[in-house]
């Protein structure tokens, strides 16, 4: 009986039809068919077993001690540059060309204004942007360009309120009054008193009318496309709070020092104000929000976004260079009040610290209780483990804690004996082949702790206050896993979150250097699509829910898909930079990833893959891990 639907549907054929001629072409037309579909299976097995091979041969390169010094040797070079004073000038302006010729493909590629009236007129939604400026002891040609910048908006559903916040300077009135004279959208108030920006502000939302507030500082100018962007993301959904990534701008016009943004990320909103300097929020969410808050002046706009943070605002992030900074003071110490009253409102146990650069910050959470942490280690070479424990019995300032040792005796028995044998850690040998996601879950089985650790024995804690970190972030209800900052021995860094869609599927951002101008968040607390296995931690009843680490994946890629798993389930991912440890990388496990692993990784999480990371940016590249600008 055929089984092939070929074969059926010939079969099927004879009985329906007497004539004879017309079966035998079918059934010649089905065996070249079959025939091809053989000989397209013959060739792509050929190129799976090469590419396999290929896999293998690459792994074995990479697995090598020649490879493994050469590496090392290339990496403390490159670190070394970075850090040569008159060196690293020529890499910032080698950085600067690189953006220069970034910004001239992005503009080659910008649609005509004809185009972008057409796409306009298809929008069934159209909302007014009403955008609001706050004018006080303005440089003119500053302002000049700001307002300059909006009316060259081609966007044309648009109005500009101003409040002159009573400026000393005569020409700002008469300068106003002519904008206002040659374009009905462009209205201005005189504030006789000074009032300080956010009430200013509110003082020219009154002129508004717009469902849409945009809230612009005067000396900043907006890309031309800047409002029908907002406008085009506005279609599917009416989002509260939108923000774009951002540049500076010189005074001679030169576009310099890009930010490139992560999406809604409320972890790092509470460690710098990262949505930058120019917001767009519905009117609706503004006056939810009673608007801006005269007692934050200098912060007003992270106070602002804070607030709308807390009524589950839908946020969207638009990854384009849609503002160019001009000149302003930077001063930190208003959003440092902001964020102290945030904490404070939000009931949370926790301070507020100065971050690891200039205007960030770290909310220091106090854990609650005492809970037991098993931290659990997979280990083959004693070596390697006695550094690492000896590091964590020195350098970890917690001290309700066990050490969980999955021993593979692969031939190292006895120096594994020697080491563990008047310890008081729990000990789970081992001696099948080298399966992390197994003797992961072994171990957290034989462990007692109400928070696990997964740890690397080729990781060292670097700073006391390591474990501290990451059981504040969790003993958190709404976070699954947590992960910190690894560094290579020679200080660049190893791991600072991962990135889903960048190199096999999976990259570290950074690896191997340190973070760029145009992606500085290295240093930030953060959410992020998934942390390393190397050192995460996790609640004992999160790791259970979720059934542990993927035994389908014994090398690579189970803790990518643990942390993927934990995201899919409603938890969250945080990277935690004050929790730094050294990494020497490989030590534990082989280098280089399997064939199968992959392809499994990819039809698993190939949705996720394709759509890309939510907190990468997409105008980095995906073909390497250095950040450096994609040129698409």
């Amino acid at each position: 009986m055929p089984t092939d639907p070929f074969r059926l549907e010939l079969e099927r054929l004879r009985e329906l039809s007497d004539n004879a001629e017309l079966i035998d072409l079918v059934e010649r037309l089905i065996s070249e068919l079959e025939h091809d579909r053989r000989e397209h299976r013959r060739r792509l097995d050929r190129i799976t077993e090469n590419l396999r091979s290929f896999d293998n041969r690459v792994l074995t390169i990479e697995n090598s001690r020649l490879f493994r010094m050469l590496q090392r040797a290339t990496a403390m070079v490159r670190v070394m540059k970075r850090r040569a004073p008159s060196l690293g000038k020529a890499n910032s302006a080698e950085e600067e060309r690189a953006y220069q010729l970034w910004v001239e493909r992005e503009t080659a590629k910008t649609p005509s204004r004809g185009a972008i009236a057409e796409a306009a007129a298809r929008f069934t939604h159209k909302p007014v942007v009403s955008v609001l400026m706050h004018v006080d002891r303005a440089e003119r040609r500053w302002l000049e360009r700001a307002v300059a910048s909006v009316r060259g908006q081609a966007w044309q559903d648009w109005e500009l309120c101003i409040c002159d916040d009573a400026s000393p300077e005569p020409w700002v009135t008469a300068f106003l009054s002519e904008q206002a004279d040659s374009d009905r959208r462009i209205r201005h108030v005189r504030s006789e008193k000074r009032m300080g920006p956010a009430s200013s502000l509110n003082r020219a939302g009154i002129l508004s009318s717009g469902s849409y507030i945009g809230l612009l500082h005067q000396h900043d100018t907006l890309s031309p496309l800047a409002l029908f962007h907002v406008a085009e993301a506005l279609q599917a959904k009416r989002h509260d709070l939108l923000y774009c990534d951002e540049d500076r701008i010189d005074e001679s016009g030169a576009r310099r020092e890009p930010v490139f943004k992560p999406g809604w990320s409320p972890d790092l909103l509470t460690s710098s104000m990262y949505l930058g300097r120019f917001l767009v929020v519905s009117r609706d969410a503004m006056e939810r929000a009673e608007w801006l808050r005269s007692g934050f002046d200098g912060g007003h706009l992270y106070d602002l976004a804070l607030r709308l943070a807390e009524r589950d605002a839908s946020v969207r992030h638009l990854p384009k260079v849609l503002l160019h900074a001009g000149p302003i003071s930077d001063d930190s110490a208003p959003r440092k009040r902001v964020l102290d009253d945030a904490v404070e409102r939000r009931g949370w146990h926790a301070a507020v610290a100065q971050g690891m650069r200039p205007g960030t910050f770290q909310i220091r959470r106090k854990i609650s209780s005492t809970p037991l942490v098993s931290i659990v280690i997979c280990s083959k070479t004693p070596r390697l483990l006695a550094g690492c424990l000896q590091a964590i019995e020195h350098r970890t300032a917690y001290p309700v804690r066990e050490v969980v040792v999955i021993e593979h005796r692969n031939g190292n028995a006895a120096a594994m004996d020697r080491l563990l044998a008047r310890s008081h850690f729990v000990r789970v040998p081992y001696t099948g082949p080298f399966d992390f996601a197994t003797m992961n879950n072994r171990g957290v089985q034989a462990a007692n702790g109400e928070i696990i650790v997964l740890m690397n024995d080729d990781v060292e804690p670097l700073s006391a206050d390591w474990l501290n970190e990451l059981i504040a972030h969790a003993q958190r209800s709404e976070t699954g896993v947590a992960g910190p900052r690894l560094l290579y021995p020679y200080g660049a860094i190893q791991h600072a979150g991962i990135a889903i869609g960048i190199m096999d599927g999976a990259g570290h951002p950074n690896r191997g250097g340190f973070e760029t101008s145009a992606w500085p968040w290295s240093a930030t607390t953060r959410n992020v699509s998934a942390v390393t296995g190397a050192c995460m931690a996790v609640r004992r009843a999160v790791f259970e829910e979720l059934g542990g680490l993927d035994t389908s994946f014994p090398v690579n890629y189970n803790d990518i898909d643990f942390c993927l798993r934990a995201r899919r389930a409603g938890y969250e991912v945080i990277y935690e930079p004050a929790a730094v440890l050294r990494h020497y990388e490989s030590g534990t496990r082989p280098r280089g990833t399997t064939w199968h692993e992959r392809e499994l990784f990819y039809e698993r999480w190939g949705g996720v893959i394709q759509q890309g990371d939510p907190y990468y940016s997409p105008n980095l590249t995906r073909s390497s891990e250095d950040c450096s600008l994609f040129h698409g």
